[in-house]
């Protein structure tokens, strides 16, 4: 399949996402996406326009800043393995020109990854495209993840604290 003239792909920071996709998944995001409700829990207020767009083009969030039925059944997934499973589901299903190029990213060189996203526009996003890809590709177990590759979840707060915690339990607890 050849790239549409005006492909784009999300080009948010790879932790903004995760983050959210994290939270949401363990209940802790309010039930909307507004950019207030995505500042509130520790996206930075620079990156909100450019995360909400992320999670729209994801297919996660609807126009009316809604979780959508995709990002509801990554939420209801009752195991680890599940989650994965609905990650992967829903990458194949956005990024299908990519994994038509690339269809095992785990042992893609780095300029066959580049050159996949090469007609993705802007071109001065595409190093961020391709970093949120592979940051997604490794939360849904596609890619090994690197030590320390992404910190399971934004900021400092106590609440932040809570949801780490409870992160790195279920990490524990799956292992």
């Amino acid at each position: 399949m050849a790239h549409p003239t005006d492909a784009t792909a999300p080009a948010a920071g790879m932790v903004n996402i995760l983050s959210v996709i994290r939270r949401y998944r363990l209940r802790d995001f309010p039930r909307r996406f507004s950019p207030d409700d995505l500042h509130h829990v520790g996206i930075p207020f620079i990156d909100v326009d450019r995360t909400m767009h992320a999670l729209k083009l994801l297919d996660l969030v609807a126009p009316d800043e809604t979780p959508t039925d995709r990002f509801q059944k990554i939420q209801d997934v009752d195991s680890e393995d599940a989650y994965q499973e609905a990650l992967q589901e829903l990458l194949r299903d956005i990024y299908e020109p990519i994994f038509e190029l690339v269809p095992d990213p785990a042992n893609a060189s780095d300029m066959k990854m580049r050159s996949a996203f090469r007609e993705y526009e802007p071109p001065e996003e595409r190093e961020r495209m391709l970093s949120l890809f592979r940051a997604l590709c490794a939360e849904a177990g596609m890619i090994d993840q690197g030590s320390g590759l992404i910190p399971p979840i934004l900021g400092t707060s106590s609440r932040n604290r809570q949801v780490m915690q409870q992160y790195q339990k279920d990490q524990e607890s799956s292992s």
